[in-house]
Order: structure tokens, then C-alpha cells, then sequence
């Protein structure tokens, strides 16, 4: 069963009004959330987007162009501000459609492709939220999301993983490197340990023999 997007969620609009929310993000062309490094100082924060938990937001300018919809789902915070450039939007109904599902179909590239497509008529490229509401993508059974959703947690929690033990890993080697090869003075030097010409270690068979 195919629906569209503006069947699935809710736009939002709730303004920081009395700028109680002072943390600011943004959202990158990955497709996450990362926090604004701007100055703030001075900035009239009540005009900002509040986004909350499980609400996305989304860049709908220069798709065409980069051939790519910046859209995430907040994890990161129970709450946020964001420029309000940014539609917010929410599931309307989570036993229709499960945020984290709908965040995966937003992830594939045959969407970014199909946006891409629909943007090449805008406004320099851009895509109205009209025609991105519009947009369809398949709804199974909410028993099936959820076998969907775990089977892509399990496997990227793995490359969360495997990626954590390959920095250790490097972060290992490069700790021995620096133990074993930057001796440092001929004082300094670990024990059974002494500086000599290459020539002691290694034949030079072309050019002239380093002293």
C-alpha cells in the first residue's frame, strides 16, 4: 500500500516564543542533525523553529543541484530550535507508520533521485513542500516495519561497532609507532636499543653508501 507523505504527517510550526530553547541546530547535506556553531549573541531566538523528538526537518532548496534532500530525524535531543527556513514535520499516526521507518525510506538514494527529478522545474532547483508532500513510498503492516526497523538497527549498530574496535585499533598501532620509532636523544633510548648507520641493518646496491 502506497501513501503520500502529507497522508503519513503533521507540518509543524511552533516558535521558540519565549525563548526558553536555546539549543541550535541545523541539518547537514548527510542527512543529520548537527549543532550551529553561529554566534547567537544578540539573535532574536523566538522567531526559531522548536523541533522535539522524532520530528524531521527538511531543506527543500537546491535539490536539483545537489541532487539530494537534506532531511533528518531528531534523536540527539528531547527538544531544539532550528531556523525556521526549515519545514518540521511529525507522524501523524505512529501504529500507521514508524518515525524511525519513514526516516529509512528518506535515506535511500532512489528517493534523493526521485526528488531530484520533481526539483529540476523549481525555482533554482529548489522543491515546494506542496510537491515534496506529495511524494509516495510504500506502507507495510506495522508488524513489518518493525522487522525492518530492527534488521537495519542490528546491522548498523555492527558498523557502529566494528568502526569503534578499527579507531581503537589505530589508535593502538599509532601508540606503539610513536613507543618504537620516535627514539628521541641517544640518552632517551629504550633498553638494548643504539643508533647506527643504515649500512648495519641493509645492502645499498645502486648510488653511493650513506656514511
Amino acid at each position: 500500500m502506497y501513501k503520500t507523505i502529507e497522508e503519513l504527517v503533521d507540518k509543524i510550526d511552533e516558535r521558540n516564543t519565549d525563548g526558553s530553547v536555546s539549543e541550535l541546530i541545523g541539518v547537514s547535506i548527510d542527512k543529520c542533525f548537527i549543532k550551529s556553531v553561529a554566534n547567537t549573541n544578540g539573535t532574536d531566538l523566538s522567531k526559531y523553529k522548536v523541533i522535539r523528538k522524532n520530528d524531521f526537518a527538511v531543506s527543500l532548496m537546491q535539490v536539483s543541484r545537489d541532487s539530494k534532500i537534506p532531511v533528518a530525524r531528531l534523536e540527539e535531543y528531547d527538544v531544539a530550535i532550528i531556523s525556521p527556513a526549515y519545514p518540521i514535520f511529525r507522524v501523524k499516526d505512529e501504529n500507521l507508520i514508524l518515525p524511525e521507518y519513514l526516516d529509512m525510506w528518506f535515506k535511500r538514494s532512489e528517493f534523493d533521485r526521485e526528488a531530484a527529478f520533481i526539483a529540476v522545474g523549481g525555482v533554482r532547483g529548489s522543491m515546494p513542500w506542496e510537491e515534496f508532500a506529495k511524494m509516495k513510498l510504500p506502507v507495510p503492516s506495522i508488524e513489518e516495519q518493525r522487522k525492518v526497523v530492527q534488521a537495519y538497527k542490528t546491522i548498523t549498530d555492527r558498523i557502529a561497532l566494528k568502526k569503534r574496535i578499527n579507531d581503537n585499533l589505530a589508535a593502538a598501532l599509532s601508540s606503539m609507532y610513536k613507543e618504537f620509532f620516535t627514539v628521541g636523544t641517544p640518552e632517551n633510548l629504550p633498553a638494548h636499543w643504539k643508533i647506527a648507520p643504515f649500512s648495519d641493518i641493509a645492502d645499498v646496491i645502486m648510488g653511493q653508501s650513506p656514511e
